[in-house]
């Protein structure tokens, strides 16, 4: 439950940022906006994982959490103070619930699908039933969609090409890039034997060059446009996910930074930019319901990118850092 009120949470904020920032800036200058945001995201991410190792390995893992407490209160006052209140609108949209219900079951039955497949079997009855439900969900969540004059999901947005495939994009970049946080911890830790703060501190090389790289590509976006920023972080990203296939028991230590700084300067190569042309291609009246698809975007890039990996981490998981041990025998054995 307490997880469930944090994420609530962070779905309002995430919602709510780009269409603050959408809002307050000129469109010329939108890219640098969304840019620097995403940036200060990365110093959060850079932090985190190094922070997190730390207070995990040398407090408790509770820590994590009641470390957020004081952060999350300073926002709260900033944000009292800095953001300027809204124009009352004559007319209040009301949420629309039975949609909202539909497309969280719709998304739990895949979820549930992926994560159950590898124990329950890909081809058994009660996969196929997730899946069929959640195929019957989502037709369901589309028919409400297009009959409330109230949608949770305007799609009446995705007339409009380039959100469509800017949505698309994202959705793919989330999936990818969710995929490498969750599953390197895993080869960290348990394949290769570090502790959690030497785990933390490699992991922290991907936020690390995004925070360079995203307000750099937003500049640039407002200059030269988001179709060629936003490609090129996509071939850069996939270079970096090959890179990082390509590790086993041996792999030198520097090869995994090189693989997390090529997936770290293609995110932040390719958000910036996606999410600026995003935001200018919804109409101003509908930014905030544009901010949300983008968070709805990469929430379900993040639950399709774990659980499309989690089958890789029972792999992983079953080899420990006796396999790296092993080898490591067998190197210094003549």
């Amino acid at each position: 439950m307490a997880r469930a009120f944090s994420g609530l949470g962070a779905a309002m904020i995430f919602s709510n940022s780009p269409a603050i920032l959408t809002h307050s800036f000129p469109a010329a200058e939108r890219g640098r906006a969304l840019g620097l945001q995403a940036s200060l995201t990365y110093i959060g991410l850079t932090v985190g994982p190094t922070l997190g190792g730390w207070l995990t390995e040398w407090l408790s893992w509770r820590a994590v959490f009641f470390v957020n407490v004081p952060i999350g209160g300073a926002a709260w006052l900033l944000s009292l103070v800095l953001i300027p209140p809204d124009e009352p609108r004559p007319r209040r949209e009301r949420f629309d619930w039975p949609g909202a219900v539909a497309f969280m079951a719709g998304l739990s039955a895949v979820l549930l699908a992926l994560n159950r497949g590898h124990e329950w079997g890909w081809r058994s009855p009660a996969i196929a039933g997730l899946f069929a439900g959640a195929a019957a969900l989502g037709i369901l969540f589309l028919w409400r969609e297009r009959a409330t004059p109230e949608p949770m999901l305007d799609l009446a947005l995705f007339r409009e090409r380039t959100f469509s495939l800017c949505t698309a994009s994202a959705v793919c970049n989330y999936i990818c890039v969710y995929t490498v946080v969750f599953l390197l911890p895993f080869y960290l830790i348990q394949a290769r034997g570090l502790g959690p703060a030497h785990a933390g501190l490699l992991l922290s090389a991907q936020p690390l060059i995004m925070v360079v790289a995203a307000p750099a590509a937003g500049v640039l976006s407002d200059r030269i446009g988001a179709r060629t920023l936003s490609t090129l972080g996509m071939l850069l990203l996939g270079a970096g996910l090959v890179a990082l296939s390509r590790l086993d028991a041996q792999s030198p230590m520097s090869q995994v930074v090189v693989a997390l700084l090529l997936t770290g300067l293609g995110t932040g190569t390719f958000i910036a930019p996606n999410n600026s042309a995003l935001m200018g291609a919804a109409p101003r009246g509908r930014q905030g319901i544009a901010a949300g698809i983008l968070a709805t975007a990469r929430n379900t890039g993040m639950v399709l990118g774990i659980g499309l990996s989690e089958r890789c981490s029972r792999r992983l998981s079953a080899t420990g850092p006796a396999t790296t041990r092993s080898t490591r025998r067998r190197r210094a054995s003549p």
